[in-house]
Protein backbone atom coordinates (compact mmCIF):
# COMPACT_ATOMS: atom_id res chain seq x y z
CA UNK A 1 0.00 0.00 0.00
CA UNK A 2 1.16 3.34 -1.03
CA UNK A 3 1.53 6.20 1.65
CA UNK A 4 -1.12 8.21 -0.37
CA UNK A 5 -3.32 5.30 0.31
CA UNK A 6 -2.15 4.69 3.41
CA UNK A 7 -3.52 8.36 4.54
CA UNK A 8 -6.71 7.85 2.85
CA UNK A 9 -7.14 4.97 5.14
CA UNK A 10 -6.15 7.23 7.87
CA UNK A 11 -8.88 9.76 6.68
CA UNK A 12 -11.83 7.43 6.59
CA UNK A 13 -10.47 6.60 10.38
CA UNK A 14 -10.68 9.79 11.55
CA UNK A 15 -13.93 11.71 10.29
CA UNK A 16 -15.78 8.08 9.24
CA UNK A 17 -16.94 6.19 6.23
CA UNK A 18 -19.51 8.71 5.05
CA UNK A 19 -16.23 11.46 4.54
CA UNK A 20 -17.10 11.97 1.15
CA UNK A 21 -20.39 13.29 1.67
CA UNK A 22 -18.56 15.71 3.77
CA UNK A 23 -16.23 16.90 0.98
CA UNK A 24 -18.86 17.55 -1.54
CA UNK A 25 -17.84 20.17 -3.69
CA UNK A 26 -15.32 21.12 -1.21
CA UNK A 27 -11.48 20.92 -0.94
CA UNK A 28 -10.82 17.18 -0.53
CA UNK A 29 -8.19 15.91 1.82
CA UNK A 30 -6.98 13.39 -0.68
CA UNK A 31 -6.33 16.53 -2.88
CA UNK A 32 -3.83 18.46 -0.24
CA UNK A 33 -1.97 15.42 0.35
CA UNK A 34 -1.17 14.34 -3.62
CA UNK A 35 -0.05 18.52 -4.04
CA UNK A 36 2.33 18.26 -0.82
CA UNK A 37 3.71 14.98 -2.40
CA UNK A 38 4.72 17.13 -5.43
CA UNK A 39 5.30 19.87 -3.58
CA UNK A 40 7.94 18.19 -1.56
CA UNK A 41 9.48 16.58 -5.00
CA UNK A 42 9.26 20.21 -6.89
CA UNK A 43 10.90 21.94 -4.00
CA UNK A 44 14.11 19.60 -3.39
CA UNK A 45 17.38 20.73 -3.68
CA UNK A 46 20.31 18.96 -4.24
CA UNK A 47 23.52 19.91 -2.34
CA UNK A 48 27.16 18.76 -2.05
CA UNK A 49 27.85 15.25 -1.87
CA UNK A 50 24.33 14.30 -3.70
CA UNK A 51 21.92 14.65 -0.64
CA UNK A 52 18.80 16.41 -1.94
CA UNK A 53 17.35 18.65 0.85
CA UNK A 54 13.53 18.58 0.71
CA UNK A 55 11.41 21.62 2.54
CA UNK A 56 10.06 20.67 6.48
CA UNK A 57 7.62 23.55 6.55
CA UNK A 58 4.27 23.38 4.25
CA UNK A 59 1.87 25.82 4.26
CA UNK A 60 -1.40 24.90 2.61
CA UNK A 61 -3.78 27.99 2.09
CA UNK A 62 -7.70 27.46 1.99
CA UNK A 63 -10.58 29.53 1.56
CA UNK A 64 -13.20 30.63 3.78
CA UNK A 65 -15.67 28.31 3.27
CA UNK A 66 -13.35 24.98 3.13
CA UNK A 67 -11.01 26.64 6.07
CA UNK A 68 -14.04 26.34 8.38
CA UNK A 69 -15.06 23.36 7.13
CA UNK A 70 -12.09 21.57 8.31
CA UNK A 71 -11.54 23.31 11.28
CA UNK A 72 -12.89 20.65 13.67
CA UNK A 73 -10.33 17.90 12.44
CA UNK A 74 -7.63 20.83 11.41
CA UNK A 75 -5.73 19.61 13.90
CA UNK A 76 -6.02 16.08 13.34
CA UNK A 77 -5.59 16.12 9.74
CA UNK A 78 -2.62 18.63 9.75
CA UNK A 79 -0.39 16.29 12.11
CA UNK A 80 -1.79 13.07 9.14
CA UNK A 81 -0.88 15.49 6.28
CA UNK A 82 2.91 16.14 8.25
CA UNK A 83 3.04 11.83 8.51
CA UNK A 84 2.48 11.19 5.08
CA UNK A 85 5.23 14.03 3.75
CA UNK A 86 7.31 12.26 6.13
CA UNK A 87 6.47 8.93 4.80
CA UNK A 88 6.83 10.15 1.90
CA UNK A 89 10.46 12.32 2.24
CA UNK A 90 11.59 9.08 3.26
CA UNK A 91 10.73 6.85 0.45
CA UNK A 92 12.23 8.90 -2.02
CA UNK A 93 15.76 9.30 0.45
CA UNK A 94 15.12 12.75 0.52
CA UNK A 95 16.22 14.83 4.06
CA UNK A 96 15.38 17.44 6.24
CA UNK A 97 16.77 20.09 8.69
CA UNK A 98 14.26 19.28 11.39
CA UNK A 99 11.04 17.41 11.49
CA UNK A 100 7.79 18.50 8.68
CA UNK A 101 5.02 20.97 9.80
CA UNK A 102 2.25 21.11 7.71
CA UNK A 103 0.29 24.40 8.45
CA UNK A 104 -3.60 25.07 7.39
CA UNK A 105 -4.30 28.81 6.63
CA UNK A 106 -7.41 30.96 5.74
CA UNK A 107 -6.58 32.91 2.48
CA UNK A 108 -10.45 34.63 2.43
CA UNK A 109 -9.25 35.39 -1.62
CA UNK A 110 -9.28 31.70 -2.63
CA UNK A 111 -12.84 31.02 -3.67
CA UNK A 112 -14.48 27.54 -2.43
CA UNK A 113 -12.99 24.29 -3.55
CA UNK A 114 -9.78 25.85 -4.69
CA UNK A 115 -6.21 26.41 -1.84
CA UNK A 116 -2.55 26.74 -2.46
CA UNK A 117 0.19 24.90 -1.16
CA UNK A 118 4.27 27.05 -0.62
CA UNK A 119 6.72 25.22 1.66
CA UNK A 120 10.02 26.16 3.12
CA UNK A 121 12.98 25.03 4.82
CA UNK A 122 13.36 26.28 8.42
CA UNK A 123 17.14 25.30 9.88
CA UNK A 124 16.04 25.02 13.54
CA UNK A 125 19.52 26.39 13.96
CA UNK A 126 18.93 29.12 12.37
CA UNK A 127 15.47 31.13 13.39
CA UNK A 128 13.77 32.79 10.53
CA UNK A 129 16.01 30.49 8.22
CA UNK A 130 13.82 29.84 4.78
CA UNK A 131 14.42 27.61 1.60
CA UNK A 132 16.63 30.48 -0.02
CA UNK A 133 18.99 30.81 2.73
CA UNK A 134 19.24 27.40 4.01
CA UNK A 135 22.02 25.89 2.03
CA UNK A 136 24.55 28.61 3.48
CA UNK A 137 25.46 26.59 6.26
CA UNK A 138 25.67 23.37 4.74
CA UNK A 139 28.00 24.80 2.17
CA UNK A 140 30.08 26.90 5.32
CA UNK A 141 29.79 24.15 7.48
CA UNK A 142 27.93 26.19 10.35
CA UNK A 143 25.39 23.81 10.95
CA UNK A 144 26.31 19.82 11.43
CA UNK A 145 26.62 18.35 8.44
CA UNK A 146 23.70 16.13 7.11
CA UNK A 147 23.59 12.30 7.53
CA UNK A 148 24.53 10.43 4.62
CA UNK A 149 21.86 9.61 2.33
CA UNK A 150 19.77 6.22 2.26
CA UNK A 151 18.14 5.26 -0.51
CA UNK A 152 18.01 6.91 -3.82
CA UNK A 153 21.02 9.37 -4.72
CA UNK A 154 20.61 11.89 -6.86
CA UNK A 155 23.80 13.05 -9.19
CA UNK A 156 22.81 16.26 -10.88
CA UNK A 157 24.00 19.39 -9.46
CA UNK A 158 22.08 22.48 -8.47
CA UNK A 159 18.30 21.51 -8.27
CA UNK A 160 17.26 18.23 -9.71
CA UNK A 161 14.67 18.90 -12.15
CA UNK A 162 10.97 16.72 -10.91
CA UNK A 163 10.38 13.82 -13.14
CA UNK A 164 7.53 14.98 -16.19
CA UNK A 165 4.74 13.71 -13.98
CA UNK A 166 2.78 10.27 -15.20
CA UNK A 167 5.45 9.55 -17.84
CA UNK A 168 7.41 6.54 -15.79
CA UNK A 169 6.95 3.01 -17.46
CA UNK A 170 4.44 1.06 -16.55
CA UNK A 171 5.22 -2.93 -15.49
CA UNK A 172 3.42 -5.69 -17.31
CA UNK A 173 0.08 -6.54 -15.51
CA UNK A 174 -0.65 -3.07 -14.39
CA UNK A 175 -4.24 -2.26 -14.61
CA UNK A 176 -5.62 1.68 -14.58
CA UNK A 177 -8.08 2.32 -12.98
CA UNK A 178 -10.73 5.17 -11.91
CA UNK A 179 -12.31 5.05 -8.11
CA UNK A 180 -15.38 7.14 -7.38
CA UNK A 181 -14.99 8.65 -4.01
CA UNK A 182 -18.28 8.28 -1.82
CA UNK A 183 -19.56 4.66 -3.39
CA UNK A 184 -16.27 3.30 -4.30
CA UNK A 185 -17.16 2.24 -7.77
CA UNK A 186 -14.64 1.26 -9.50
CA UNK A 187 -14.34 1.96 -13.70
CA UNK A 188 -10.91 0.09 -14.85
CA UNK A 189 -9.63 2.27 -18.16
CA UNK A 190 -9.49 0.92 -21.57
CA UNK A 191 -6.42 1.98 -24.11
CA UNK A 192 -7.73 4.59 -26.04
CA UNK A 193 -10.42 7.05 -24.80
CA UNK A 194 -12.77 6.72 -21.98
CA UNK A 195 -14.98 9.79 -21.40
CA UNK A 196 -16.20 10.53 -18.28
CA UNK A 197 -19.50 12.81 -18.25
CA UNK A 198 -23.29 12.75 -17.06
CA UNK A 199 -24.76 12.21 -20.61
CA UNK A 200 -26.21 8.57 -21.77
CA UNK A 201 -22.92 8.02 -24.20
CA UNK A 202 -20.28 8.75 -21.81
CA UNK A 203 -18.14 5.34 -20.89
CA UNK A 204 -18.49 6.53 -17.26
CA UNK A 205 -21.95 8.04 -16.20
CA UNK A 206 -22.09 10.16 -13.17
CA UNK A 207 -25.09 11.03 -11.92
CA UNK A 208 -24.08 14.71 -11.02
CA UNK A 209 -25.93 17.71 -12.32
CA UNK A 210 -22.71 19.20 -11.74
CA UNK A 211 -20.40 17.57 -14.87
CA UNK A 212 -21.26 18.18 -18.51
CA UNK A 213 -22.57 15.64 -20.67
CA UNK A 214 -19.08 14.45 -21.51
CA UNK A 215 -16.88 16.32 -19.53
CA UNK A 216 -13.59 14.78 -19.27
CA UNK A 217 -11.74 12.39 -21.42
CA UNK A 218 -8.57 10.16 -20.11
CA UNK A 219 -6.88 8.48 -22.51
CA UNK A 220 -4.92 5.96 -22.25
CA UNK A 221 -2.05 5.14 -24.43
CA UNK A 222 1.09 3.25 -23.83
CA UNK A 223 0.96 3.23 -20.24
CA UNK A 224 0.44 7.13 -19.89
CA UNK A 225 -3.23 8.29 -18.82
CA UNK A 226 -3.35 11.53 -20.02
CA UNK A 227 -7.02 13.92 -18.44
CA UNK A 228 -8.13 16.33 -21.02
CA UNK A 229 -10.90 18.52 -20.33
CA UNK A 230 -14.01 18.06 -23.01
CA UNK A 231 -14.85 21.94 -22.80
CA UNK A 232 -16.72 21.39 -20.19
CA UNK A 233 -18.93 24.02 -18.06
CA UNK A 234 -17.17 23.82 -14.86
CA UNK A 235 -14.05 22.14 -15.89
CA UNK A 236 -11.46 19.92 -14.31
CA UNK A 237 -9.24 20.10 -11.49
CA UNK A 238 -6.25 17.35 -11.06
CA UNK A 239 -5.13 17.91 -7.68
CA UNK A 240 -6.99 21.36 -6.91
CA UNK A 241 -5.62 22.76 -10.04
CA UNK A 242 -7.30 23.43 -13.19
CA UNK A 243 -6.39 21.84 -15.87
CA UNK A 244 -6.99 21.57 -19.76
CA UNK A 245 -4.51 18.20 -20.46
CA UNK A 246 -2.69 16.70 -18.33
CA UNK A 247 -0.90 13.44 -17.40
CA UNK A 248 -1.58 11.44 -14.71
CA UNK A 249 0.25 10.07 -12.12
CA UNK A 250 -1.07 7.26 -9.19
CA UNK A 251 -2.89 8.73 -6.43
CA UNK A 252 -4.22 12.13 -8.75
CA UNK A 253 -7.55 13.22 -7.65
CA UNK A 254 -9.92 14.15 -10.44
CA UNK A 255 -12.40 16.53 -9.48
CA UNK A 256 -15.42 17.56 -11.69
CA UNK A 257 -18.65 18.80 -10.48
CA UNK A 258 -19.35 17.59 -7.06
CA UNK A 259 -17.19 14.34 -7.68
CA UNK A 260 -14.28 13.14 -6.67
CA UNK A 261 -12.00 10.28 -9.04
CA UNK A 262 -9.09 8.90 -8.11
CA UNK A 263 -6.34 7.64 -10.22
CA UNK A 264 -4.96 4.36 -9.62
CA UNK A 265 -2.41 2.26 -11.32
CA UNK A 266 -3.17 -1.68 -9.71
CA UNK A 267 0.44 -3.91 -9.27
CA UNK A 268 2.06 -1.39 -9.89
Amino acid sequence: MGVLQRFERRLEGMVGLAFARLFKGKVHPAEIAKALTREADEQRSVMGEGRVLAPNVYDVRLGPTDYDHLAEWSEQLAAQLADMVSEHIEGEGYQVFDAVQVRLERDDALPTGVFEVSSHVADPARPGSRADDAPAPLATGGVPPLPPLQGRMATDTGRQQPSVVGRAGTKPGVTHVLLVDGPGTRHELTTGRNVIGRGTDADIRLPDTGVSRKHVDVVLDGGTAIAEDLGSTNGTLVNGRRITRQPLSDGDVIRIGHSVLVYRQDGA
